[in-house]
């Protein structure tokens, strides 16, 4: 019998890397070319390459590399001129940075509560968050879980809203035949540690429009224009630069994964059935439309009464116990402090928001609040371990009841 401590190694560690990395990042040391430059003088070939890559892997016409997925968003709301007390209606389940780049603009993000099974946005409840002060819509595809896109697309037209995709977990994603992130008016990609296609840090915006994508470029890159004199600077920008060592670790990264991306969706089927079968214990949806899906988390949710009526950090420490690996799962947007307590941009009236004080009391965010706290994700390299890996954990939640 496989003991605890020889289940430490039991399941894949997270990044996988190998030999290709590692040569990648010492060619950009040996090239001394560290950064990479501007669209008409370019230094480095790492970030201009990874663009097309990746824009190419996305089928969008448009990349924009950018130094981290949080902003990422807040390029794309600048360049969409989101600013001053507009609002942007956001799901409630989601990590902070979803809000608080709309928070870093002036903006005002108000926060949906989200379908029971999907655990995405319900976009039901959209057109009831809509104001006269309302701009855009962000969709967080939780998990690599798309949002109905083609039904909130028709709502954003209806009122005349910009549509921005947080693809920070679902790399890949496919919905109704088309990548997420090319459903809206752009989308933006995080490459952080724990992401399924990961260089530590990073970030990536994808988008179909020639005129955005130069305003996006402009805005992460001190206001420049492609072309232009280096030190001639035509609007408001900073430097959200992606550098070389990222670049060059994310094109050998984006090699590995589509092979990595296919036995992901494989065993997320083979698991999705197999815990189906447990009493008490239901497991995220995928939306329907779904035609593959990045995975990023793998979300199911428990029966207490079922379970002996274990709490939720019982049922992970458990879990823990037995080598398998969790992650925590994001509280509810609007019961952050920050929030909750409205510690956030001076001189910005969230008087109109639908959270902060008594706004954010559970009461008003049923699902979410009922989800988070019977929540348990399996972090996706679970998903990278063979069939009898899968069927341990199976067994063992099973054996739980």
């Amino acid at each position: 019998m496989t003991t605890t401590t020889e289940k430490k190694d039991f399941f894949p560690s997270w990044p996988i890397w190998d030999e290709e990395e590692i040569s990648a990042v010492e060619s950009v040391i040996r090239s001394n070319n560290w950064w990479c430059g501007a669209p008409a003088d370019q230094a480095g070939k790492n970030v201009w390459e990874f663009q097309k890559e990746f824009a190419r892997f996305q089928e969008a016409k448009h990349c924009i590399a950018v130094s981290n997925g949080t902003v990422a968003i807040e390029t794309v709301l600048l360049a969409l001129q989101i600013g001053m007390g507009d609002e942007v209606i956001v799901s409630d389940y989601t990590f902070v940075a979803s809000a608080s780049a709309i928070i870093a603009t002036n903006a005002v993000p108000i926060f949906c509560d989200i379908l029971p099974d999907t655990l995405v946005m319900d976009v039901d409840k959209i057109e009831s968050l809509i104001t006269p002060r309302t701009r855009a819509i962000l969709a967080v595809h939780l998990g690599g879980n798309p949002v109905e896109m083609e039904r909130l697309c028709k709502i954003a037209s209806k009122h005349t809203l910009k549509v921005v995709e947080d693809c920070a977990h679902a790399q890949g994603s496919r919905y109704k035949g088309k990548r997420v992130g090319g459903w809206g008016d752009a989308g933006t990609f995080s490459f952080q540690a724990s992401k399924v296609l990961t260089s530590g840090e990073g970030g990536a915006i994808i988008c179909n429009d020639n005129i955005l994508a130069e305003r996006i470029y402009s805005i992460s890159d001190c206001g420049r224009k492609k072309g232009g004199y280096f030190y001639s600077h035509y609007e408001y920008g900073t430097n959200y630069r992606m550098s070389e060592f990222l670049a060059a670790v994310l094109r050998t990264q984006l090699r590995k994964f589509p092979a990595q991306h296919k036995l992901r969706n494989e065993n997320a089927k083979y698991l999705y059935e197999r815990l189906s079968s447990i009493q008490g214990i239901t497991v995220m949806k995928p939306t329907d439309g779904t035609d593959e899906q990045g995975y990023y988390l793998y979300p199911f949710l428990f029966d207490p009464s079922c379970f002996r009526n274990i709490t939720k950090e019982e049922f992970s420490k458990k879990l823990n116990s037995a080598g398998i690996p969790t992650d925590d799962c994001y509280p509810p947007i609007h019961s952050l402090t920050c929030f909750k307590n409205i510690l956030l941009r001076k001189g910005i009236d969230y008087s109109h928001a639908n959270w902060g004080g008594e706004k954010s009391d559970n009461k008003h965010f049923p699902v979410v609040t009922d989800i988070y706290s019977r929540s348990i994700q399996l972090p996706h390299y679970v998903l990278l371990a063979d069939r009898k890996k899968l069927d341990y954990i199976v067994d063992f939640i099973s054996n739980l009841r």
